[in-house]
């Protein structure tokens, strides 16, 4: 079980990282080791909200600053 939120870990540190540019939902799930179907359901059901969204808030976050 450790090994999957590892990997959900380290997709949203990937996204952390690289929010200033484009990102493709292919290399996001890829980093959790899930197909682009199961990590965007995964990340929905755990945030609440879906990659786009999450993404989108953290960039209007980033440009407040």
């Amino acid at each position: 079980m450790q090994g999957w939120i590892d990997g959900f870990q380290e997709s949203i540190e990937y996204m952390e990282q690289n929010l200033s540019r484009a990102l493709d939902i292919e290399d996001i799930a890829a980093k959790a080791a899930l197909s682009q179907f199961y990590y965007q359901r995964i990340f929905g059901a755990l945030c609440g909200m879906t990659v786009g969204e999450y993404i989108r808030a953290r960039r209007m976050t980033l440009a407040a600053q």
